[in-house]
């Protein structure tokens, strides 16, 4: 009996809602004229519905008017199902009224959907075939039929042109639907406002990330670390809500889209939380009010780890739920501080007041308390930017006042100790005492140390006994200091800080990049020759200068006694530096470098190099490989070596792996090209004496320096 009873109510739901209509009205009386667009129309009420509380109907059901498929019409202006899991069916009908071909753009503006499948009749087609275009959260942004933050979709209708729309969605929370039917200009227009709006909003709220930063870092107050986090999460609320950060940032990952709200929450109401304990001074106003913020922040920041337990669903309900009382435990402690006189409590009431209230309106309407409109759509960025500015004024008040307080007891102080750096400075530098974890030369104790990855640069003038035989005292330290304060430079703009000058040598440090120790002695072999221009047009002998460049391990740190400390480096690392720039005397190179600064060269490609030897230096055992930069030698130098390189490159390898007539060949052809490869000479000189029978120690290749 109750069956047949279901049945016969099924038969009179399809003859009131799918028959009915076909009889006594044309199937077009209720579509919309698209021809007569109003700006951005609210099509709610031009919509019907039907919920598949399964998610099992497919557009042939649809289409097929299944007999448990009941469309009814929309009563809102913008759809509001509230918190829901279901699918919903939406339909509507299409007209173009005009003797013109007519697009329009179908925008729903809400964009935190998991699926929206759009159904759109296929032209030239029957009735009953559709063509499906998918999109939501639940999948990467590319997929979208066309690429923007809403879900948007243009409808071509010719003239008296009649199409019925579908669309199923389905979500996991709240689902709000405002779907306009724009004019495809008037539509462009308005989303290129909306845009700038936008980009105002977020502009706003970087800078005053950025600001407060800055702030935090320049005065080390916890109170500006906690506003960053809860404009950080504030605006990440936005990124998620607007849809801007799915289709500029986690494009690619749905995971993030649809439980980021969830994080950016979690971190935005905790340290709400946490800010308004620490800027309002609570645990100084009451011990029991600031454990009640730090239990309603951790509660919050508990959300995080429920993001990989909970269902999504349930975690949106709880953010939201938390998010009203977190709001009214902030309001309460801005107004508990308040009574108690406590001044940048004005301030902060101020602030929070237009943030509060645009929150709530939005909290509200996730809850489907209110329908949706200005305040609800847009209030929440003209309170959030209102609010971060006011707040940032009240943040740098707060310095003022502290500044004033330090001011004079700090003066004397600080003003003793900048002279003393700056005189202490020209000592030692600056990078040194970085590295060594000190601000001031005054924090320097003996046996600070540290260990550390640097490049090693050792320079020095060829030929400088020679060269200061010649000159006086006087000009001999003229000389000097004239050559270092050319080079001093070169060093520091490559981000390389010298560690002691020997005489006419250099030893320079480099903790940054190996790149950076490698372009500077590239820079300082191409400075030279302006130089010696300089020295020339004086009447001063050329000088030329020899680098070595080494990358490892090394200690940096004083030694000394109290009374008299000096910085220094203790490495093999160093000592290798120093052969290997020997070693470029005996080459003929001006820039050396070891195996392992050259593996970072040929990473980063710009340099070119080549192979000299193997070689066994004092205080090693085993040999080192050695290579040659060509980037400092003269133009055409370089050309040469590279001209021949390929050439080169082979008859070393046939050298070392004692092939020597083979190599001797190769090596002729390098000569006969660049008569002044001095490398290629010394190798041919080796393989005379190997020819001749000299003893193996002579022609072993190995150099000792």
């Amino acid at each position: 009996m109750e069956r047949k009873l279901n049945q016969l109510l099924n038969f009179c739901y399809f003859i009131v809602f799918n028959l009915l209509p076909f009889l006594f009205f044309p199937t077009n009386i209720f579509a919309i004229d698209v021809s007569d667009l109003q700006y951005g129309s609210l099509i709610g009420r031009d919509i019907s519905f039907f919920e598949d509380r399964d998610s099992k109907y497919t557009i042939a059901d649809i289409r097929a008017n299944h007999p448990n498929v009941h469309f009814v019409p929309s009563k809102q202006e913008t759809l509001n199902f509230g918190h829901t899991s279901f699918s919903h069916w939406l339909k509507l009908d299409l007209r173009n009224g005009s003797p013109n071909s007519t697009t329009s753009i179908l925008e729903i503006d809400y964009n935190n959907i998991d699926e929206v499948d759009f159904y759109h009749p296929i032209s030239g087609e029957t009735e009953n075939e559709y063509e499906m275009f998918r999109s939501g959260m639940s999948y990467p942004f590319h997929v979208r039929k066309s690429i923007h933050r809403n879900f948007i979709y243009k409808i071509t209708l010719q003239p008296s042109e009649v199409k019925t729309i579908y669309l199923r969605i389905r979500t996991m929370g709240g689902l709000i639907l405002p779907i306009h039917l724009w004019n495809q200009d008037d539509f462009y227009l308005h989303d290129s406002k909306q845009m700038q709006g936008l980009g105002f909003y977020f502009g706003i709220m970087f800078v005053m990330l950025i600001y407060n930063l800055f702030i935090f870092i320049s005065v080390k107050d916890v109170s500006y670390l906690y506003y960053i986090g809860y404009i950080f999460g504030l605006s990440g609320i936005q990124l998620v809500l607007t849809g801007l950060g799915f289709q500029y940032f986690w494009s690619e990952s749905p995971w993030w889209q649809q439980n980021l709200y969830v994080i950016f929450s979690s971190i935005c109401m905790s340290m709400s939380l946490l800010f308004a304990k620490s800027f309002l001074n609570i645990k100084g106003l009451s011990q029991k009010l600031n454990l009640i913020l730090k239990m309603g922040a951790a509660l919050n920041f508990l959300l995080l780890p429920l993001i990989f337990i909970l269902p999504r669903n349930v975690n949106i309900i709880v953010a939201i739920v938390l998010s009203v009382p977190s709001i009214m435990l902030a309001i309460y402690a801005g107004v508990f501080s308040y009574l108690r006189q406590y001044r940048p409590a004005r301030y902060y009431l101020l602030a929070f007041t237009m943030l509060i209230l645009s929150g709530l309106f939005v909290i509200m309407k996730f809850l489907n308390l209110i329908e949706s409109n200005f305040f609800t759509d847009y209030g929440l960025y003209v309170g959030s930017c209102l609010e971060v500015v006011l707040l940032s004024f009240a943040l740098a008040s707060r310095i003022n006042t502290i500044k004033r307080e330090k001011e004079e007891a700090q003066a004397k102080t600080l003003e003793m100790q900048k002279i003393l750096t700056e005189s202490y400075a020209r000592f030692v530098p600056r990078d040194f005492l970085s590295n060594l974890g000190k601000e001031s030369i005054l924090d320097v104790k003996l046996g600070d140390q540290i260990q550390k990855e640097m490049s090693v640069l050792f320079s020095d003038i060829r030929a400088f006994t020679t060269l200061s035989e010649k000159m006086t005292p006087a000009e001999n330290f003229n000389f000097i200091n004239s050559y270092l304060s050319r080079m001093s430079p070169i060093i520091q703009r490559n981000r390389g800080f010298i560690d002691k000058f020997i005489g006419d040598a250099v030893m320079a440090l480099f903790d940054k990049s190996v790149i950076d120790a490698v372009r500077s002695g590239i820079e300082m072999q191409l400075y030279l020759k302006e130089y010696n221009s300089y020295r020339n047009n004086r009447g001063y002998d050329p000088i030329e200068i020899g680098i070595g460049i080494h990358t490892g391990s090394l200690m940096l740190g004083t030694i000394g006694a109290e009374e008299r400390l000096e910085g220094t480096v203790i490495s093999d690392t160093v000592n290798l530096a120093s052969r290997i720039e020997n070693l470029t005397k005996i080459y003929g190179s001006k820039i050396a470098v070891s195996e392992e600064t050259v593996a970072e060269v040929k990473r980063e490609g710009s340099y070119s190099f080549r192979f000299l030897d193997r070689v066994k230096v004092k205080g090693k055992m085993k040999a080192v490989s050695i290579y040659e930069i060509l980037d400092g030698d003269e133009q055409e130098s370089k050309s040469a070596k590279l001209e021949t390189k390929e050439i080169y490159d082979k008859a070393v390898k046939l050298f070392h792996e004692k092939m020597y007539r083979e190599s001797k060949a190769y090596f002729d052809q390098v000569l006969k090209v660049n008569p002044k490869d001095k490398v290629t000479a010394l190798y041919l000189k080796r393989l005379y004496a190997l020819a001749n029978q000299v003893t193996m120690r002579s022609v072993s290749g190995y150099a000792n320096s």
